[in-house]
């Protein structure tokens, strides 16, 4: 019964997703002739990729930071052989978190001895990124409210925005500088947290974090520079395209366009992102909506083609750990010993 459950609720996301897909096209949201003119421009196409690599680089030193919290033995490059092959799944699978899976996978076999802290890092990272593209939204909501008229649905989504910014603040506050630990009821209900195994081992591990804040806050900081780089991308396309609005509105639109392309209907996050985009833009005043579906789809062809790169990493990638390490630090035989020391002598 679980089974037909499971397989009912895939087709249900994949009619959905096929669905938007149609609907996107019946509606003219994309302008395919504006589109095809920036995508077989080359200079265009390589300062995408250009933007597209630096924002990898930028998540994988963040999610290095935070797996270094936890004591994993991974380094930068292997961190950002992960990051790309999770990109990679992230083109074939639902939504834009399906390459996450996989890469918890992966960095949970690279670390046996570890695999709760290992895969708390892939949560952490990717809450830690939600988080600043929300927050990136909420600052610019409070500047961009005065300016002028609004639709009344963009007053509900700032005041969501608001609402969820700020209780993500309380709780970070009280996680990272420990004022729930006087409460009455929180050590019963430690107490019962502890009582399951599993849970045990994430309280351990995210324990960590609240130890080492100066990494968190760096990782924070790395985390807002990646997705400045991408704003600033969606802004250069943008002029490309021949949009005529305000870098402000960009910090507003990208962030809340892309957490709900996340959402895990088709690949990429397409049909769903064209939505988001076009809708985003109406709320903002745009009097052209269909030039942000049309943003949307360049932003997506880039990301594919970017992605497909991750294909190289998957092929040479090994889940299971790699015991032998550089040359210089491999355990040296009886031969090499009995050389070593009739050298010295």
């Amino acid at each position: 019964m679980t089974k037909s459950k499971e397989i009912l609720k895939t087709i249900v996301k994949l009619g959905v997703g096929f669905g938007l897909v149609a609907y996107v096209l019946h509606s003219k949201m994309i302008d395919f002739h504006a589109l095809e003119s920036v995508l077989l421009d080359p200079l265009n196409v390589l300062i995408g990729l250009a933007f597209l690599s630096v924002t990898a680089l930028l998540c994988s030193f963040r999610w290095y930071l935070l797996a270094q919290t936890q004591g994993l033995g991974l380094n930068t490059w292997v961190m950002f052989q992960l990051t790309m092959i999770g990109n990679f799944f992230n083109t074939f699978m639902p939504g834009s978190v399906g390459g996450d899976v996989i890469k918890a996978w992966y960095v949970a076999g690279r670390e046996p001895k570890r695999k709760t802290k290992a895969i708390l890092s892939v949560i952490v990272d990717r809450v830690l990124g939600l988080a600043i593209f929300i927050l990136y939204a909420a600052i610019t909501l409070i500047f961009y409210f005065p300016s002028g008229p609004y639709l009344p649905q963009l007053q509900v989504l700032a005041w969501t925005v608001w609402l969820l910014t700020g209780a993500g603040m309380v709780i970070c506050w009280l996680y990272f500088f420990s004022l729930a630990r006087n409460w009455p009821l929180v050590p019963q209900l430690k107490t019962k947290l502890e009582s399951i195994g599993a849970t045990q081992k994430l309280l351990e591990a995210g324990r960590l974090y609240r130890n080492q804040r100066a990494t968190v806050f760096k990782a924070a900081l790395i985390s807002a520079i990646s997705f400045s780089t991408m704003i600033l991308f969606f802004k250069f396309e943008g002029n490309m395209l021949g949009i005529s609005m305000a870098l402000g509105q960009y910090f507003f639109v990208v962030p809340l366009a892309m957490v709900v392309s996340a959402v895990p209907l088709l690949p990429g996050g397409i049909g769903v992102g064209q939505v988001a985009f076009y809708t985003l833009f109406q709320w903002v005043g745009s009097s052209t909506p269909e030039q942000g579906a049309t943003l949307c789809t360049l932003f997506q062809v880039y990301t594919i083609l970017f992605n497909c790169l991750g294909a190289v990493f998957y092929a040479r990638f090994r889940r299971q750990p790699q015991t032998a390490g550089p040359k210089d630090e491999r355990p040296r035989s009886k031969v090499d010993l009995r050389r070593t020391s009739a050298r010295m002598v």
